[in-house]
């Protein structure tokens, strides 16, 4: 079994109109599962190249609009995934994990975390 090392839990999105986009790397992405402390998008490589990410912006589109700019995150990982169809398509779809490394916007993620997404992840798995 393995063991989850998540200090908070992980929320899915109600719906997949929240993007994540990087003004310095051009990347724009869709929201997989989002925590106090990180998150994780799926993300088609610009050029064929990975993202490079120190700052990223948060935007929800659709009725309940909202938007979140300049959270300050590291890269954690990067990693090769299937669509969101869980098949081949051809075009290649990337993973990638960030940690949120300051606590300037907290309270705006916070809102964003109580308003916008569902359940937390471990949650949904126990019942």
């Amino acid at each position: 079994m393995e063991v989850e090392r998540r200090k908070h839990a992980r929320h899915l999105v109600r719906n997949d109109r929240i993007e994540i986009f990087s003004r310095e790397s051009q990347a724009i992405g869709q929201l997989e599962n989002i925590s106090k402390t990180g998150l994780a998008f799926h993300y088609i490589p610009v050029r064929g190249e990975k993202v490079e990410i120190d700052t990223i912006d948060i935007m929800a589109t659709g009725p309940a609009r909202f938007y979140l700019s300049g959270l300050s995150c590291r890269w954690i990982y990067d990693i090769g995934a299937l669509d969101e169809e869980r098949t081949f398509t051809g075009t290649e779809t990337r993973l990638c994990g960030l940690e949120f490394i300051s606590n300037k916007n907290i309270h705006q993620l916070m809102f964003f975390l109580e308003n916008y997404l569902n359940w937390p992840v471990d949650e949904l798995h126990s019942s």
